[in-house]
């Protein structure tokens, strides 16, 4: 019996003792005042359980969320929540007049029983982290995705086709650029490779790939050279390839692969590889202009212009 139980119990017995000899003399006898054991008795129903002690908790708070606010996390949560996240529903709000922190509304969403309260999240693994690169270009990462066939649609189908995404990501920024080719191929890694020099506001230093024949023809051949190693060499670019096996040394790219997965291809059907890079475009829009709570609730455009800024500041 904890605590609360005994305290209940203990006022029955004042209760008891009050209707048998009066108020006043239980009051005595237990070292209570009058006024609590009138309070008891006028609650007392002939259970202990109604004698239990009530929640203390306040009714309302001066900084509570308005119903006006309550409304528009509601209806942030249920347009955004499925495909965006508690990232995508904040916003949301925000863009309809939402002022308060992130974890405000997160409280207030689960006070509103909007989702279930997250299960207690196991320990952390050792932490894997490496540090930050502090120079945009310093180290871009590339890696090729394959577009889900369940995505494809029309003659792509008909015809048993395959689309790539090709991914690069600056390292420090986190700026991507993206574009689909219909063949998993080194000359499309050297296409994509110029289109990226072009594109990226910066030079780039170093590029890291993984080991796959789009990038490197080390394991498979030692007198030919794969495309992409010859175009790096020509554009005076180092070429970094992670252990093999070793994905989470790429992680970035991997990562971003990821989120294409649950922001992008979990919704979009393509017909045709222009089908595809133009909606790609639009979600590379939205990725490089979305805030990152890795990069202090930045986006990565914003800090590829922070971090230019700075450098043409120190020259």
């Amino acid at each position: 019996m904890n605590i609360l139980s005994q305290e209940a119990r203990k006022r029955q017995a004042v209760v008891k003792l009050a209707r048998r000899k009066g108020k006043s003399f239980a009051a005595r006898m237990y070292g209570v005042s009058l006024s609590s054991v009138k309070r008891w008795d006028k609650r007392y129903d002939g259970t202990w359980q109604s004698l239990r002690e009530r929640s203390h908790r306040p009714h309302g708070h001066p900084r509570q969320h308005t119903e006006t606010e309550e409304m528009l996390i509601s209806k942030a949560f249920w347009s955004k929540f499925k495909r965006y996240g508690w990232d995508g529903v904040y916003e949301e709000a925000r863009r309809n007049g939402y002022t308060r922190s992130l974890s405000g509304l997160i409280y207030a969403a689960k006070r509103l029983e909007l989702v279930e309260k997250a299960r207690k999240k196991a320990g952390k693994r050792i932490s894997r982290r490496y540090p930050e690169l502090l120079v945009p270009g310093e180290k871009v990462q590339i890696d090729v995705k394959e577009v889900p066939f369940c995505c494809l649609r029309g003659d792509l189908v008909r015809d048993n086709k395959h689309l790539y995404q090709w991914t690069a990501i600056d390292e420090c920024t986190r700026y991507r650029f993206v574009y689909g080719f219909e063949e998993h191929t080194p000359e499309n890694s050297v296409k994509f490779l110029r289109m990226l020099v072009k594109v990226f506001p910066f030079k780039i230093q170093t590029i890291q790939t993984d080991n796959g024949t789009e990038f490197t023809y080390k394991y498979i051949s030692e007198a030919e050279e794969c495309p992409f190693d010859t175009e790096l060499q020509k554009l005076k670019i180092e070429h970094k390839l992670i252990p093999p096996r070793t994905p989470w040394h790429n992680g970035k790219v991997e990562r971003s692969h990821r989120n294409d997965q649950r922001y992008f291809y979990d919704w979009e059907v393509f017909r045709s590889v222009e089908d595809l890079n133009r909606k790609l475009a639009q979600h590379l829009i939205w990725s490089n202009n979305k805030p990152m709570r890795t990069l202090k609730n930045k986006s990565p455009k914003e800090l590829l212009i922070e971090k230019l800024r700075d450098q043409r500041t120190q020259q």
